[in-house]
């Protein structure tokens, strides 16, 4: 018999998502009070405290676990998130300076701190910017360095492979927005994958099984996601997430595919170089917006977001409330972090402007009697009465949805806008007094409108807010006639149109991956260096110095998959690089760890793949130096030092012993040359003219090998810009 035990928590956490929140709270005290020196107990109540808005009893959770752990970074990160929450955007930014300080490669800090910046309405969109492209370079860094962009392939009539990453594929606002354009996918131009991050799983993700090939990453770390998505042969790249919880943005810094697109979830630039586009809208993104992205700004034609309602949605927009109740309610179901000083100056004004009105705001931190009373003080310190305002706590969906027939107008926070809580509020026969500003955070709310004609509620600055949001309170009947009329406007404007949305983005993702397989066959005025065993970006061989520059451009070749090399292969059979498609070959002690027999197939390769008037520079172990040094019984004394530590004539003759003993037998040396042999197995496998050198010092030879007869002259031209001085 299987007995399951359910601890406090859980039990909390099950009280919490049935909105039993006496019956949490008092568990959650219990635990804690029997738990106070307990840290991790301490943190998960604080953590689920947090989650259901009751944010001054988690703020005490965090500040007792740092008082217990000092260095404890969930804590930490928890309290600048608090902060955030209540907008309190200078606490949470100087919270998250200090952590970046201290962990300057946290990814979960970095990423925090980047969204925490599009709600706070004093930081410059340059800031905004110069963070998101520091990032980047870290995140490339941390990576190992710039990869190039994998070969497009032509199309030539197949479909386009679309790959969609997020770990938000569930009732969330990415998956409720995503999954209904994955199902209208059309199998003819597209196959979709979802790369599904996330832990949670529902019926969203069930949905979005059904339409694509799904894959469940989360478990996989970024090296071996990017392979996957490599093995699936992605053409396009789409991430849906951007600094976001669970997101897997670094994933690209590996370039997986070789298109890579920015889209849907995230509202500001990725600060990814290797980021390819961002796909926006007109209303989204003004001209003028381009400087705040490193991105190319592709603009969907009918807008960037495709709403459909959730099958729970009352069925009916209920009656204009102000005609049953004698006054106007005004209402913002956003999150509370979407708050600051300017918006409550702005809907003070709006409740002194109409006289009994009054304020509903919903949401979960409203839990927080606390919280709650520091809202009401804003607006009383401003001449508003606190019985003026009503301050709801979390609800389930469903029941979200019904609340909005208590609300007159709704009032949209700025800058940060709302997303699904628009389209929702205006689903539910609300019109959304908005105001655009800069980022594209700000201009989601008026996007919406401006699909659905409605451009006027858009208000220009401050003063024209009020004036909107007044004028809309004195004219009941034309709030009647647009709440009458608001689900068959939607209905019938782009922001609903299913199918136009989703054949606009298939084609714009097939155009977009057509342009840039012209552009990168008229560039090919750049050279293609094949680098051979080149091992790992971080501590592998690098190539010489001469190859380092724009004109070069690097593809590596490795056997062993760990090293995420850009084509996984051996010397011996190099299938997947085409006939006459490099422009040169670098090969750093590879050719001695085949056998002598298959020294003729390697070269073989080697000159296959080179182009007509390609060449080949190829380095390796000099026996006549090395044997200089056995002949004087020097086998195992030290000839010089390397990275991997002392290297003896045993080492440089038989491959490095530690690394042998280590399990990596592929590093042996099965051969060996002389400068006169290495020069003779060139000529035998068809190359036409050879320079080479010995290097005693590094116990080396180093040899360049031209596929096209050269004079004298040429090949010693080439020599002296290749071969180490």
């Amino acid at each position: 018999m299987n007995i399951s035990y359910v601890t406090p928590v859980q039990q909390a956490q099950i009280h919490a998502q049935s909105g039993q929140f006496i019956e949490m709270l008092a568990m959650c005290e219990q635990i804690v009070e029997t738990n106070t020196r307990n840290s991790d107990v301490l943190l998960n109540i604080g953590v689920l405290l947090q989650n259901f808005g009751f944010i001054t009893r988690a703020k005490e959770c965090f500040m007792r676990v740092q008082v217990l752990t000092p260095d404890d970074l969930s804590s930490r990160v928890n309290l600048a998130n608090i902060a955030r929450d209540m907008g309190e955007h200078a606490e949470s930014r100087h919270l998250y300076s200090n952590l970046l300080i201290r962990f300057p490669n946290n990814p979960v800090i970095r990423r925090n701190a980047l969204v925490s910046l599009e709600y706070d309405s004093v930081v410059t969109d340059k800031e905004r910017l110069n963070m998101a492209l520091a990032w980047g370079e870290w995140a490339v860094v941390s990576a190992g360095g710039i990869r190039p962009r994998p070969e497009l392939s032509p199309l030539n009539n197949r479909q386009l492979r679309v790959g969609y990453v997020s770990a938000d594929f569930c009732q969330h606002t990415v998956g409720l927005f995503v999954k209904d354009v994955l199902k209208t996918h059309d199998p003819a131009q597209v196959t979709a994958f979802a790369y599904s991050a996330g832990q949670v799983k529902d019926w969203v993700t069930d949905a979005v099984k059904s339409y694509t090939q799904f894959r469940d990453v989360a478990a996989l770390n970024d090296f071996a996601l990017a392979k996957l998505i490599r093995e699936d042969k992605i053409d396009v790249l789409v991430d849906l997430s951007g600094h976001t919880a669970g997101s897997r943005l670094t994933v690209f810094t590996h370039r997986p595919a070789p298109v890579q697109v920015s889209w849907l979830g995230y509202f500001a630039t990725t600060g990814l170089s290797c980021m390819d586009a961002v796909l926006l809208d007109q209303w989204h993104a003004p001209p003028d917006i381009e400087a705040q992205f490193i991105e190319s700004i592709v603009r969907l034609p009918t807008g960037r977001f495709c709403y459909q309602p959730v099958p729970w949605a009352p069925a009916e927009v209920a009656p204009l409330p102000c005609l049953k109740t004698g006054h106007i309610t005004f209402g913002c179901f956003n999150n509370t972090g979407k708050f600051n000083a300017e918006v409550f100056d702005v809907w003070a004004r709006i409740l002194a402007a109409v006289p009994d009105s009054c304020l509903v705001l919903k949401w979960r931190t409203f839990n927080d009697d606390s919280f709650g009373q520091s809202v009401r003080q804003a607006f009383t310190t401003r001449g508003i009465a606190s019985d003026r305002l009503e301050l709801r706590g979390p609800s389930f969906h469903v029941d979200v949805l019904k609340e909005y027939a208590d609300i007159d107008i709704a009032l949209d926070p700025f800058p940060f806008t709302g997303g699904l809580t628009s389209c929702e509020t205006l689903w539910m026969g609300l019109p959304v007094v908005t105001w655009p500003q800069s980022q594209v955070v700000s201009r989601q709310t008026f996007a919406f409108l401006s699909a659905i004609g409605l451009p006027e509620l858009a208000a220009q600055d401050a003063d024209d807010y009020v004036r909107i949001a007044v004028a809309l309170a004195e004219n009941k009947e034309y709030l009647a006639v647009l709440r009458k009329e608001m689900r068959m406007r939607i209905q019938t404007s782009p922001l609903m149109n299913l199918s136009d949305f989703t054949h606009q983005l298939e084609q714009c993702l097939i155009d977009l991956y057509q342009e840039l397989y012209t552009d990168e066959k008229d560039n090919m005025i750049s050279k293609t260096i094949l680098h051979i065993g080149p091992g790992h970006r971080k501590n592998g061989s690098k190539l010489p110095q001469v190859f380092l520059t724009p004109d070069w451009r690097e593809v590596r070749l490795d056997i062993d998959p760990d090293n995420e090399p850009d084509i996984v292969g051996s010397m011996l059979d190099m299938a997947a690089v085409e006939n006459g498609s490099v422009d040169a070959i670098h090969s750093a002690h590879n050719i001695e760890h085949v056998y002598a027999h298959e020294v003729p197939i390697v070269l073989k390769e080697f000159l296959r793949v080179l182009k007509p008037d390609g060449f080949l520079l190829v380095t390796c172990p000099d026996l006549q130096t090395v044997c200089a040094l056995v002949a004087e019984d020097k086998l195992t004394d030290a000839a010089y030092t390397s990275q991997a530590g002392p290297i003896t004539p045993l080492d440089i003759l038989y491959g490095h012993r530690d690394a042998l003993a280590h399990g990596h037998h592929y590093m042996a040396h099965k051969c060996g040359f002389t400068e006169k042999t290495l020069t003779q197995a060139l000529q035998s496998a068809g190359f036409r003219s050879i320079a080479s050198m010995r290097r005693p010092r590094g116990f080396d030879l180093w040899v360049v090998a031209s596929k096209r007869t050269m004079d004298e002259a040429e090949i010693r031209e080439l020599a002296g810009k290749v071969l180490p001085k």
